[in-house]
């Protein structure tokens, strides 16, 4: 093993301290109550809300931005969300909205549509991308639903989304654990009580029995370093070389399906690796059907989509017991194992020996799946409407996610049109003409 594989534990140690995350989340707080611009502060305070974990360190900084600049004046939320290297260059080059979609149309007597908009960038893109007055007739016929892609989620574009509407702004976290803090950022924000991976549909899932089941464990994700597949190579390292293990991702920069090969040789895995890239989400879908666990090592990272999928497939979910990962609250005497730091080879055995056992498929039917969270989500938002004194006159459309949203039936997809096509006449620079077609991409 070289000394860049076998140093991977000590770098992992360092990234993922919660003493070093709070150290920078005092810094960041510091030098934002200092900063002299409206926009240098907000930036250095949300970043430190992104770090600070306990209840009051959170709230001092929640109530710095409160004073200063405050909520009412979009200008300087704008600015700082504009100096975010992570949406300058992606602005220029696509600004059209991805990954979004309408699940309501504006209705008489101001009865609001519904937008869902996942990943943050996407809300960049809808309040960097309008005018004044664009925003003013967004926030006058649609409520946001600003689904995260991350945990923590980003502070300043949810700023920015409060300073340019009136009522409440919807958040779909990706982490149980986020949502009392992204309520208590502002009292307009009401978040849901779903995860974006919990809007699966069933159907389109056939596993396998669990005695036609020929892969051992599967593995779904990009081939991105936070993903830690070096730790489940020193697992498989240590278990039997006829296990069946089959990975699947896409590139990610500088990392391709070679890394992930040569990463595996690196830690000595003996099985013989079957490794897909970047192929069609039916096909991922086939593979999971057919595996018997499904392993996510990631330790921070949002909601993890491809684990709740695995659940459809009928696999057996394995995580570590210390991620910051959204499906880590499914994982049950039903659904999976929590694996400890350590012992991971030995938990992923005693998985392997107890999936035919249990039923993940069925529990996550009986919890997670797309119209269960279509009725929390249309409940939220006619108790909402009814509070504020607005008309309900119709629920909300079917969504799923495939891997990202879509209108899940034909003749949702055909009423709802002539709002996309409105939207795309009234701000083309934002909505283009084929997004009901390609949201899911």
């Amino acid at each position: 093993m070289s000394l860049t594989t076998s140093l991977l534990p000590l770098k992992d140690a360092l990234r993922y301290s919660r003493r070093l995350r709070h150290v920078g989340g005092w810094l960041a707080h510091a030098r934002g109550l200092t900063a002299q611009e409206p926009a240098e502060r907000i930036a250095r305070l949300t970043r430190a809300l992104t770090m600070l974990e306990s209840p009051a360190s959170r709230r001092r900084a929640v109530d710095a931005l409160h004073r200063k600049p405050g909520f009412d004046d979009p200008a300087p939320w704008e600015a700082a969300v504009r100096a975010e290297p992570r949406y300058a260059g992606l602005l220029k080059d696509k600004p059209h909205l991805t990954r979004s979609v309408i699940l309501k149309a504006p209705g008489p007597g101001g009865e609001k549509g519904l937008l869902l908009m996942t990943f943050e960038y996407n809300w960049a893109r809808l309040l960097l991308g309008l005018d004044a007055a664009g925003r003013r007739w967004i926030d006058e016929n649609y409520n946001l639903v600003l689904s995260t892609s991350w945990s923590p989620t980003d502070y300043a574009v949810l700023g920015l989304a409060l300073a340019c509407t009136t009522g409440d702004v919807f958040v779909q976290s990706c982490n149980y654990g986020e949502i009392e803090a992204i309520e208590a950022f502002h009292t307009r924000l009401r978040c849901l009580q779903t995860l974006p991976c919990d809007w699966i549909n069933p159907v389109l899932y056939e596993p396998k029995a669990p005695s036609e089941r020929e892969t051992d464990i599967v593995m779904v994700a990009n081939w991105g370093e936070f993903k830690r597949h070096w730790e489940l190579f020193r697992a498989l390292r240590r278990m039997p070389a006829h296990l069946k293990i089959v990975l699947i991702g896409q590139r990610e920069p500088g990392r391709s399906t070679e890394t992930i090969r040569a990463l595996a040789r690196a830690h000595g895995v003996p099985q013989q690796l079957e490794i897909h890239e970047s192929i069609p989400i039916a096909e991922v879908a086939r593979l999971q059907c057919q595996a018997k666990v499904s392993v996510i090592m990631t330790r921070r990272e949002g909601c993890c989509v491809a684990a709740v999928e695995s659940l459809f497939a009928g696999c057996a979910l394995a995580m570590r017991e210390d991620a910051h990962v959204g499906p880590l609250a499914y994982i049950n005497e039903h659904t999976g194992r929590r694996l400890r730091p350590g012992h991971v080879h030995e938990d992923l055995m005693a998985l392997l020996a107890k999936a035919s056992q249990i039923t993940p498929r069925q529990w996550a039917v009986d919890h997670l799946a797309c119209h269960l969270s279509r009725e929390k989500l249309n409940q939220l938002l006619k108790t909402s409407a009814e509070r504020h004194g607005k008309p309900w006159t119709s629920d909300i459309a079917q969504p799923h996610w495939r891997p990202h949203p879509t209108l899940a039936h034909e003749a949702d997809r055909e009423r709802l049109r002539p709002a996309y096509d409105e939207l795309h006449r009234c701000f083309p620079q934002v909505f283009s003409p084929d997004l009901i077609e390609t949201s899911w991409k």
